[in-house]
């Protein structure tokens, strides 16, 4: 038989065409371009904000994150309000992407490959910072978002290539989305102090002063009376004190409902607290200033504080008896028996109890509703004062109830009351400069 060793030199030689071309395909091509396609498919699911997407790019995501993504994402305003639904959509439309193509690595042997990815988005906080600083409101923050200043993140992007011959992300628990994404649970901590409108404030008064002057005083009140519709609303609020022009305290964040918002100032409440000789607070010109939460002026006004007035504020009654004082006031004993509570004409307790409680209600709420008084208490098993032992001390100011202010100097034992007798002696201060009362109250 002739060979025709030409036809076979050809046809030897396409079989080895055909097997080199059949190696190349199956690599695949250029490795690195498809892993950049691969980038670009994944970089546009993530600031599409495509859940399904963003999981279809990752090599067998993780069951917790693939199951919560798409909840991690929702922000519609049935499920948390329109304010979060306004800022989570603001800061979505800030993203964007740029692949580091040079960045680019491969090995289609290995079934590795990573590529830099930096992601843009706004820098919310910083927005967030200046918008508050300014009193803005969750409006002026989600305008401002559009414009506000950007961040860049860096991920480097690790894929494998799996047994379809298809580059995936290896980012099983979405650590890198999630770190994107952060700003889905930031967002829940942006609070808004909302503006308080000066049209729910009726008027404002300086309480128990005689047309805004106060004689000899511990303590001043000016007092915002909201119109109907402002008694229904919870206020938030804080204030200052001026003393002839210099500020002298600020409030901490105060919170308020009713026929009165108040605004204190007087020894109770600061410390330092500039007093005459009679523990006063000095004459002078006291101007307060009330601001809602998102710094707007709520109200301000200014009264006058005059000293040597001829009014004795407090003083014993005279004697030993001391259970009435003078300028108003009520005393009588309460009792907590039986889990109830009630008051008692007599101190007489019983070893069952565990509270002794002296209650006085201010009558003359004008110069005693803050006044406070230091009280001791003693203890004397055969109901001998001069062997007495010390067992408590404490400094109180009245407590406001809807019917009036009470003093309530209490004795409060670690388990039950001891038999004897219980001496509690009460004084405009720890010298014990003027005392105030002194009872006696037995248990049995």
């Amino acid at each position: 038989m002739k060979v025709d060793f030409k036809k076979l030199a050809s046809s030897a030689l396409s079989v080895a065409m055909v097997a080199s071309l059949g190696g190349c395909a199956l690599l695949g091509g250029n490795a690195d371009e498809d892993v950049i396609a691969a980038a670009e498919d994944y970089a546009d699911a993530i600031v599409k904000f495509k859940a399904a997407d963003i999981l279809d790019m990752i090599e067998e995501p993780n069951d917790d994150f693939a199951e919560g993504l798409e909840a991690f994402m929702d922000h519609s305003a049935s499920t948390y309000g329109d304010d979060y639904d306004a800022i989570c959509g603001a800061i979505e439309g800030t993203f964007s992407y740029e692949i580091d193509e040079e960045s680019v690595e491969s090995s289609k042997k290995d079934g590795e490959g990573s590529v830099d990815i930096t992601f843009t988005y706004v820098d919310y906080q910083a927005v967030y910072d200046d918008v508050i600083a300014d009193g803005g409101d969750v409006d002026a923050f989600v305008a401002a978002l559009a414009d506000g200043d950007t961040q860049e993140v860096t991920q480097s992007i690790s894929f494998v290539l799996n047994d379809d011959d298809e580059w995936k992300v290896d980012d099983a628990k979405g650590k890198k989305v999630q770190e994107l994404y952060q700003f889905y649970l930031d967002a829940f901590d942006f609070e808004f102090a909302a503006a308080i409108s000066t049209d729910l404030i009726d008027h404002v008064e300086w309480y128990y002063s005689d047309n805004d002057v106060y004689t000899d005083v511990y303590t001043i009140e000016l007092d915002i009376i909201p119109t109907d519709e402002g008694q229904e609303i919870e206020w938030e609020f804080t204030y200052e004190y001026y003393l002839d022009g210099q500020l002298i305290y600020t409030s901490d964040e105060c919170t308020d409902q009713g026929y009165w918002i108040e605004s204190y100032y007087g020894t109770s409440y600061d410390s330092q607290a500039a007093t005459d000789d009679n523990g006063y607070l000095i004459a002078g010109s006291y101007e307060c200033i009330v601001y809602d939460l998102a710094g707007n002026v709520l109200a301000d006004s200014t009264c006058t504080v005059e000293n040597g007035g001829s009014t004795t504020v407090v003083t014993p009654s005279g004697g030993d008896d001391y259970e009435t004082w003078e300028n108003g006031i009520d005393d009588y004993w309460y009792t907590y028996a039986d889990g109830g509570s009630s008051a008692m004409g007599s101190g007489d307790y019983t070893t069952s109890e565990s509270i002794i409680e002296y209650t006085c209600q201010v009558i003359d709420e004008a110069n005693l509703a803050y006044f406070p008084v230091y009280y001791e208490v003693y203890y004397s098993a055969d109901g001998d004062m001069s062997n007495a032992e010390f067992i408590y001390s404490a400094t109180i100011t009245p407590s406001e109830y809807t019917n009036g202010y009470f003093y309530e100097f209490q004795y409060v034992a670690d388990d039950t009351l001891d038999a004897g007798s219980y001496y509690l002696i009460g004084a405009t201060d720890e010298a014990g400069s003027t005392i105030l009362f002194n009872v006696e109250a037995t248990v049995s």
